[in-house]
This record gives structure tokens, C-alpha cells and sequence, in this order.
């Protein structure tokens, strides 16, 4: 009768890790592909309630809209990844296009286009260094850049918009051409993905910026420089909005003293959502480019079934709580410390 007691005893703690494993699997499951399946849904439901949904036209069109949108949201995704946030970026984009278009006759467009991407990379090196050696918040930092921005950019151009001349065809082609039915700018923000993708998960430059964002004083006990890849960061995403930037000018043949600032709740919700994709719970590139497919394909379908543009930005806002709400419940293990 002992022995039977002992073997009871030993087995019943043996049954329970087999219930937890099923309840594992489940959730593993629901982690890995539930953001997904609701993408699905979500497309299904639109193409059965609008015939014109589920077509090629509205899909390049889809593509075509969210370019400016998804190169913003990708550079965000690293300094997210870093552990900080940048509310710098919308003007980013607003500034580099008015550099461009304040370029172009002077020096050309390529020159042009360098000359502004410069300037996106100083923009993120000043975030940077005031985060790092400046020792600011990051939201503080770039709260303030954005105001200084969003006064040289009024400053600059008097309020009024700055045209491109029709005769700068070449530059013209970077945001109107197409090869053969795909869109040049969809082909280079394809490539900038790519290479995004693979600067984020098979170089030094994204496991050390992971690294940072996840401990960064286990990383800077480590021996990695911390406000190397901090400043980085902040140059990326930056440079990314900029790309943005020279693309929206050469798309609206003009470049605007205002109304960019849209991107940011954008690229936010886009990040924040993409984080729950594939079950990761943490910020990377390939979720932020579904995030803002998403985001842009429901807005297609809302604007097909008549929706007013109100209800498209309370969605946003909406699906931008409920990602933080799902990525926190991701990494609910984790010690809750970031109160910025």
C-alpha cells in the first residue's frame, strides 16, 4: 500500500504538465497566427459586402496608398525595437519633401534627393544624441523636434505649398512610373523592405539594437555600446521618413508645409500591431508592413461601404489601444518597468 501511495503521489504531478501543454499549444497557436486569421477575416467579410474589394485594381491601389505610410512606420520600428519612441516623424517627412522641392532647381534632383536624405539623418542624429548623451526622454526630444520642425517647415515655404516643375520627368518617374502594371514606388518599397528585413534579423546592426531595447544594461555590461545603436536608431528611422518624403513629393509633384501629421498615429498602431503578428509580442518588420496593409485595407473597405473618414480614424485609434493591450498581454511574464 506505501509503494501504491508513492506512485500515485509521483504521477499525479506527471498529469499536470500534459494539461498545461495542451493549453500551451492552444495559445501558442492563437499567438502565432491570431492577428492573421483576423486579417483574413476581416478581408473576407469586405470582399462579400463590395463586390469591387477583392480585385487587383483596388489592391495596387492599397499598395500605392500606404508607401509613404509603411516606410515611416518601418523606421519607427527600430527605435521601438530600442526601447524609445520618436513623435518626430511625421514632420520628418514634411521637411525632407520641402528640401527636395527647394532643391531641385538649384542643384538637380539627384543631388537633390541626397542633399535631403542628409537632412533626415541629421534630424535622427540630433534625437539621438539628446536621448543618449542629452540623457532626455525620448518622447520629450521628439515632441520638441517636432514643433522646431513643423516651424522651419512654415518658416521655409510662408505657408504655401512649393511645386516641381512637370519638365523634372526623371524625378517625377520615382512616384509616377510604373514597370509594366506595378508602380516604381511599390517596386522601392518592396526593396526597402527587404532590406529592412534583413538589417533587423541577419546583421549585427539589428541584434544589437534588439539587445538594447530589451536590457540595455545587461547589453552595456556586455561590452555593446548602447548609445551607439540607440543614435542609430533614431538616424534610421529618420532616414526612412525621409525616403518617405522624397517619395510623397515626386507622387504630388509639390511638397506641403502641413498635413503629414497622420503618419504618426499610423506608423504607431502599425508597429504596436505588427508586434502581435506571428506571436513575436515584440516590434519587427515584417509585422509593421501587415500592420499597415491592414490598417489601409480596412480603410479601403470602410471607404467602399460608405463609411465617413471619422470612423476610419477612430478605428486607428481603436486598433492602436487594443495592439498595446495585445502586446502586453504577449509578454505579461515580463516585469512591467517602462512608465514613459
Amino acid at each position: 500500500m506505501a509503494a501504491t501511495s508513492t506512485e500515485t503521489k509521483t504521477a499525479a504531478p506527471a498529469a499536470k504538465p500534459a494539461a498545461n501543454g495542451g493549453e500551451g499549444l492552444g495559445l501558442r497557436l492563437l499567438r502565432r497566427w491570431g492577428t492573421i486569421t483576423i486579417i483574413v477575416l476581416v478581408g473576407i467579410g469586405f470582399s462579400v459586402s463590395s463586390p469591387w474589394f477583392f480585385t487587383v485594381s483596388n489592391f495596387n491601389n492599397i499598395l500605392f496608398s500606404m508607401i509613404v505610410s509603411c516606410l515611416v512606420s518601418m523606421g519607427l520600428t527600430y527605435v521601438v525595437i530600442a526601447g524609445s519612441f520618436d513623435l518626430s516623424i511625421g514632420l520628418t517627412v514634411t521637411t525632407v519633401s520641402i528640401v527636395t522641392a527647394y532643391l531641385i532647381p538649384v542643384v538637380g534632383p539627384w543631388v537633390a534627393i541626397v542633399g535631403a536624405l542628409l537632412t533626415a539623418v541629421v534630424i535622427g542624429l540630433l534625437n539621438g544624441l539628446l536621448v543618449t548623451y542629452g540623457r532626455l526622454s525620448g518622447i520629450v526630444v521628439t515632441l520638441g523636434m517636432m514643433f522646431v520642425l513643423g516651424g522651419v517647415n512654415i518658416f521655409l515655404t510662408n505657408g504655401y505649398q512649393i511645386a516641381v516643375a512637370y519638365t523634372e520627368k526623371p524625378f517625377l518617374y520615382i512616384g509616377q512610373g510604373t514597370i509594366g502594371p506595378v508602380a516604381v514606388p511599390v517596386i522601392i518599397l518592396l526593396c526597402v523592405f527587404v532590406l529592412a528585413h534583413l538589417l533587423a534579423t541577419k546583421t549585427k546592426v539589428g541584434h544589437y539594437i534588439t539587445a538594447v531595447g530589451d536590457n540595455p544594461m545587461a547589453a552595456f555590461y556586455s561590452g555593446i555600446k548602447v548609445y551607439h545603436w540607440v543614435i542609430l536608431s533614431f538616424m534610421l528611422s529618420s532616414f526612412m521618413s525621409g525616403v518617405g518624403g522624397v517619395i510623397l513629393t515626386s507622387i504630388s509633384t509639390s511638397a506641403q508645409p502641413s498635413g503629414n501629421s497622420n503618419y504618426l498615429l499610423e506608423a504607431f498602431a502599425a508597429v504596436f500591431l505588427g508586434a502581435t503578428i506571428m506571436g513575436r509580442g515584440k516590434p519587427h518588420v515584417l509585422g509593421t508592413l501587415l500592420g499597415v496593409f491592414f490598417l489601409y485595407m480596412v480603410s479601403a473597405g470602410m471607404s467602399m461601404l460608405g463609411f465617413p473618414f471619422a470612423m476610419r480614424q477612430l478605428f486607428i485609434g481603436l486598433v492602436l489601444i487594443l495592439a498595446v493591450g495585445a502586446n502586453a498581454l504577449l509578454n505579461r511574464e515580463e516585469i512591467h518597468l517602462k512608465f514613459i
